[in-house]
């Protein structure tokens, strides 16, 4: 199962941020409240192992989708941080 764009977005302090990863350029887009903030190369110790371990199921995709939320949620607090 390859995901071409994965988005995993939430709620922090009243505001909508969501991050999109797009597999195939392996880039995150941040998005705060459905205006483009930033662009970053994804880590490449986002996904760990999983990324090249074959077909993925949907437990991999709920992995990823976390994976991708954490790095948002981190973005966030650096980005808050910074303002």
């Amino acid at each position: 199962m390859k995901i071409p764009t994965l988005r995993a977005g939430t709620h922090i302090e009243g505001i909508h941020w969501v991050a999109e990863y797009a597999e195939d350029v392996h880039e995150i887009r941040v998005f705060r409240e459905g205006q483009e903030v930033d662009v970053h190369n994804a880590p490449s110790t986002l996904f760990g192992d999983e990324e090249n371990a074959g077909s993925k199921s949907c437990a991999d995709h709920r992995a990823a989708e976390a994976a991708v939320l954490a790095y948002l949620r981190r973005f966030v607090a650096e980005h808050d941080a910074e303002e």
